[in-house]
């Protein structure tokens, strides 16, 4: 949702700019004695004068704005994706982590380091982490030799890191294509 704040904030601070530089454009012309400049807003005001709350197009514009906000007080609530992992420390007062990204390139670098994996992609999400390593060899008997291999080199990995809660981990290898 971060990446949607930034630029709403922008627009937004934009817009409540023009509109304050509107009402100050119209409150200087409404003192020198002339009529609307930019916005014809009086005819606004005769409409909000002559209209009472409880008329149905105020109650239909009060809903649809009600449901908005409460749509995005929602959204802002929502939490937001874990990008980190806890590990654990020695002292409570330290926090230290690994990103998703991170700890993905880590057991990549450690399912390639095993003899025979010459290729390896990890995708590390909140409770798993999915790595599939291509064998140098073809052939099934390639797979089935080295899939043990890469799954301890990964185990060993993630246990070194300490994380207070480790992602579940599914190794799969496949055999080289032509």
């Amino acid at each position: 949702m971060r990446l949607v704040n930034r630029p709403l904030a922008v627009i937004l601070a934009a817009a409540l700019a023009v509109a304050a530089i509107i009402v100050i454009v119209e409150v200087f012309a409404v003192a020198a004695h002339h009529g609307p400049l930019v916005l014809h807003w009086t005819t606004w005001y005769r409409w909000a004068g002559q209209t009472r709350w409880d008329q149905l197009v105020i109650r239909l514009w009060s809903a649809i704005l009600i449901v908005i906000g409460v749509v995005i007080l929602v959204l802002e609530l929502k939490p937001r994706r874990v990008t980190r992992l806890a590990l654990r420390s020695g002292h409570d007062a330290t926090d230290a982590a690994v990103t998703r990204g991170g700890l993905a390139g880590t057991l990549r670098a450690a399912a390639t380091g095993v003899d025979g994996v010459s290729a390896a992609a990890a995708v590390v999400r909140r409770r798993r982490a999915r790595v599939t390593a291509t064998a140098a060899a073809r052939g099934r008997p390639a797979t089935e030799a080295l899939r043990q291999p890469v799954t301890q080199a990964l185990q060993d990995r993630l246990d070194g890191l300490d994380l207070r809660h480790p992602p579940r981990l599914k190794v799969r290898v496949y055999a080289r294509r032509r």
